[in-house]
Formats: C-alpha cells, sequence, structure tokens
C-alpha cells in the first residue's frame, strides 16, 4: 500500500512537472512598457486638454475619423462618408463595433456624444469644432446625418480631435464624467491606474479591426526626470520613453542601443498673455514682450534647436503658414520695444509672473530663457514655477499674468485657431477679445475655396501677430526614444500614440 502511494506521488509529480512545461512553452504575453515624464490629468475625452491625457486617450477611445501618420483623414468609427452639399455630412458606421462595456456602439451613441460636447455644462474644448452643427440626427441604426448652419471647412479634420470621442450615456450617467473610469472603443483598455506612478492598458478582444492590436498590454510609467527614462531604455526597463529634452534626444542619438525617432511636429510652444491683466490689457506692452523674445535663441537654449520658430499657423502647416519675415513684431527690435513700453507709461519697465512648471510641457526652460531676454528691456519677470496639477488648475481658472504653454497645433487653420482666439472659444484662456479678429476666423471656416480661405488666413496671421494675445515662439519636434527590439510603431506629427495598436516588441 506504501509503495502504491508512493508512485501515484511520483506519477503527479511528473504530470505536475509536464503539465508546467506545456504552460511555459505557450504564447508569452506581448507586452510594451513605455516611459512618460508626467501623469494625466483625468481622462474623460469630451473634457481633458493636457497632452498627457490625450496620449492615453489616443488608446481607449474612437472617433468617427481619425488622422493617419501623414495628417489624411480616414475611417475610423465611420467607414464612409457622404456630403451631398456643403451642409450636410452622412457618417455610414461600422457595424458590431463593442464599447468595453460589451454593449455595441450605434448612431444613439455618436448622437449623445456630439450632443454632449456641444452642451456648455460640459465646458468642452471640442465644442469650437462642430460649433456651426445645428443637429445631430439618427438615420438609422448605422447612420447619422449632422447638418450645419453654414459652411464648416474644417469639419472632417476636426473630428478627429480625441475631444469628439463617442462614448455611452450609461457610463457618463453612473459616474457623473468619464476623469476616472473609461469605457471607449478603441484598442485598448483600462486595467490599473496606480496615481503618479503607472498606468496599465490590456487588449481590447472586441476592437474593430481584425489583428490588431498587437500588444497584449502596454503600461504606462510616470518617470519625471528625462535622464531616467533614456537610462530606462538603455537598460531595458522601458520600451520606449517620450524625451522632449534636447540634450538627452542628442545623448541617446550617439547610443547604438536606442533609436531616436524624430518628426516635424505640429504642436507649439507659446508665452500667453492674460489680456484682462495689467499690464498686458495694453496691446501695446504685448507687442513689446513679442519684439524682445528672440524666437530662434529661446529654442536653441531650451530645445537645443530640435525645432522650427513659427507664427500662428504652426510652420509644418506649409500650405497656410505664413514666414516669420512676413509676420509683424516677429522679428527682435530693442529699441522699438522699449518706446512702445514707455508710450504705455513703463520706461522703466514693470515686474510679473511668469506660470510655469518643471515638466516638459510647462516649460520652464522656456521660461527661464524668456526672463532673461526681457531684462534688455527693463522688465522683471519672476518665475512662479509650481507642480503639474496646480498649473492645470491656474490654465483652466485663467489665474495668471502670463503663462508658459504647448498647444496642441493643427494642420488645418480653423481647427487650431478658432476655438484657441474666438472671443468665445473653448480654449481661449488668454481671455482676448477682438471683433476684427472674430470676423476673420468666421469668414475663415465658412469659405469653402482655398485660394479665399488662404487671403483670410494670411491676413488672421498678421493681425494676430500684431495684436499678440501670445507670442507665437516654435514648433519642438515629437521624439521618441525606442529599443531595438520595438518595430511597428508610426510617429504623428501631433504626438499620438495611436500606432502603438500596430506595434510589436521582440522578447
Amino acid at each position: 500500500m506504501k509503495r502504491f502511494s508512493i508512485l501515484l506521488a511520483s506519477l503527479a509529480a511528473m504530470m505536475f512537472i509536464a503539465g508546467a512545461g506545456a504552460f511555459a512553452a505557450g504564447p508569452a504575453e506581448k507586452v510594451l512598457t513605455i516611459g512618460v515624464d508626467q501623469e494625466a490629468v483625468g481622462l474623460d475625452p469630451h473634457v481633458v486638454t493636457s497632452f498627457s491625457s490625450m496620449r492615453r486617450i489616443d488608446l481607449l477611445y474612437s472617433r468617427l475619423v481619425r488622422l493617419d501618420d501623414n495628417f489624411v483623414v480616414v475611417p475610423d468609427l465611420a467607414e464612409s462618408w457622404d456630403i451631398p452639399d456643403n451642409l450636410t455630412y452622412i457618417f455610414h458606421l461600422r457595424k458590431g463595433v463593442k464599447f468595453h462595456n460589451g454593449r455595441e456602439m450605434t448612431a444613439t451613441d455618436v448622437q449623445y456624444s456630439l450632443n454632449r460636447v456641444l452642451d456648455p455644462k460640459t465646458a468642452s474644448p471640442g465644442s469650437s469644432y462642430i460649433s456651426l452643427v445645428k443637429a445631430i440626427d439618427v438615420v438609422d441604426k448605422y447612420t447619422v446625418k449632422l447638418s450645419l448652419s453654414a459652411p464648416l471647412a474644417s469639419l472632417l479634420d476636426g473630428l478627429t480631435s480625441n475631444n469628439l470621442s463617442i462614448v455611452p450615456k450609461e457610463v457618463v450617467d453612473a459616474n457623473g464624467n468619464l476623469q476616472k473610469v473609461e469605457c471607449g472603443t478603441g484598442p485598448f483598455m483600462l486595467k490599473e491606474w496606480v496615481a503618479d506612478n503607472s498606468m496599465t492598458l490590456v487588449k481590447n478582444p472586441d476592437y474593430f479591426e481584425k489583428g490588431a492590436p498587437s500588444l497584449d498590454k502596454i503600461i504606462f510609467r510616470v518617470i519625471p526626470e528625462q535622464a531616467s527614462l533614456l537610462a530606462g531604455v538603455k537598460s531595458g526597463d522601458l520600451d520606449m520613453a517620450t524625451i522632449n529634452d534636447g540634450a538627452i534626444i542628442r545623448q541617446a542619438a550617439k547610443d547604438p542601443k536606442v533609436v531616436v525617432m524624430s518628426k516635424p511636429g505640429l504642436n507649439m510652444r507659446i508665452f500667453s498673455f492674460n489680456c484682462t491683466r495689467k499690464p498686458f490689457d495694453d496691446v501695446r506692452v504685448r507687442e513689446a514682450v513679442s519684439l524682445a523674445l528672440d524666437r530662434s535663441e529661446v529654442l536653441t537654449i531650451a530645445e537645443f534647436g530640435m525645432g522650427k520658430p513659427t507664427g500662428p499657423i504652426p510652420v509644418a502647416a506649409t500650405q497656410w503658414a505664413l514666414p516669420l519675415a512676413k509676420l509683424p513684431f516677429s522679428a527682435v527690435d530693442i529699441a522699438r520695444a522699449k518706446k512702445l513700453l514707455a508710450d504705455a507709461g513703463f520706461p522703466n519697465g514693470f515686474s510679473f509672473k511668469i506660470t510655469c512648471a518643471s515638466t516638459y510641457e510647462g516649460g520652464l526652460a522656456v521660461a527661464q530663457v524668456a526672463q532673461d531676454e526681457l531684462k534688455k528691456i527693463g522688465i522683471n519677470a519672476d518665475l512662479e514655477v509650481v507642480e503639474w496639477g496646480v498649473y492645470i488648475d491656474k490654465w483652466v481658472k485663467r489665474d495668471y499674468d502670463s503663462m508658459i504653454e504647448l498647444r496642441g497645433g493643427s494642420g488645418e487653420p480653423d481647427r487650431f485657431l478658432y476655438r484657441t482666439f474666438y472671443s468665445t472659444g473653448g480654449v481661449n484662456n488668454f481671455l482676448f477679445k477682438d471683433a476684427d479678429v472674430d470676423k476673420l476666423l468666421d469668414q475663415g471656416r465658412t469659405q469653402t475655396k482655398v485660394a479665399d480661405r488662404k487671403a483670410t488666413y494670411d491676413k488672421l496671421q498678421a493681425a494676430l501677430s500684431e495684436k499678440a494675445p501670445a507670442v507665437f515662439l516654435y514648433c519642438p519636434n515629437e521624439n521618441q526614444v525606442v529599443s531595438s527590439k520595438v518595430s511597428g510603431f508610426k510617429e504623428v506629427g501631433n504626438g499620438s500614440l495611436f500606432y502603438l495598436t500596430y506595434t510589436q516588441v521582440a522578447r
């Protein structure tokens, strides 16, 4: 009996070992770990503005249409669309698309989502993209029609914004908003969020694109120091990292263990004013600051030259952007700047605060250069360096004298400029109001002929450079540092991480 028991135990042990071997031989989980320098500030796509949040939303939610890596509008939830006239857009939705809670997405969800964006109570920065939409009608379960009150040349491009993601009403109702939860139709789903540490996304098994995503899991790790991000990629702890410090990028480019991906960006670094606070309520003071700031020097020192000086339209939008030589108050002129200050009643300059944060997006390095350059015209700038959450809060509440910002740009001028500088624009945190600028913005978005629009936006760029609600500094490059084991990722000039959907990691 004892020998029989020993035999059974031996057989059981062999079966366990064989089973363990079979399990080990199975396919390993495909995981990519990406390092970022700041935490997401909520996940509600209709509300957030920070890049740190948008990069996660890229992977969690879908829109009617999206931009590919060449900024071409391509299908997303809408597999096709018709434009019978310039006031009507009809979108034909994919069938069988599921939200992450398992419910099918239909035209009713599109109607609800876009109406939520338009609702003033939502205070969505995306409302400007579709402000001319007067009706959103469900034609049938998989067809939705948008009717406009006037032509809107930028509508399709605007609909690619993460701020116009499609969400389920029942999840919003249950939680009040989507800042701490998510329920999209994107390629990945939120599994875990450890604040200021990590966020784990897992593969959406019901994603509508067959064979995607390639990865089983993406882990975002928050590592504030850019040098530590590079060290993480070199050691293998990270598979890739979003790095913006020019010195670190140069260091990475010399290392054979990593690959530096860099692409001209559409995002824009600006020095913004609260136009309701003295002395910046006087356009002459704003113009003086603009004349004192050397765009090329700021770019060289703050970004090690990794970008291009720009005007009001991102320089990469070559069809629309005017060269700086054609824009007033864009070249350094210290004597003229001092005269403007004297005419405004500040012959001896003045003191004010520049709000910034130590993270890349918060622009501390830019603020330090600006602080030094403004001394040349007798202006004393104190740096108000705050932590990231406070920075966002001050931005939302317009609680600052001036601020260093990184604005999300676009190759479509109406999409970028209207919500930013219209007197009631969704992200006009300058509190800037100008009837002439409003008139040009209204005119440009309703023109359908490229030549007519070009003439309007040429005038608008000159007007914004002269009235200076912000000083337009430069467009930084978009950079990713990746391990040589990573393949399939494509950079997008607006910083989108959507192409992680098709990325693979060799182990």
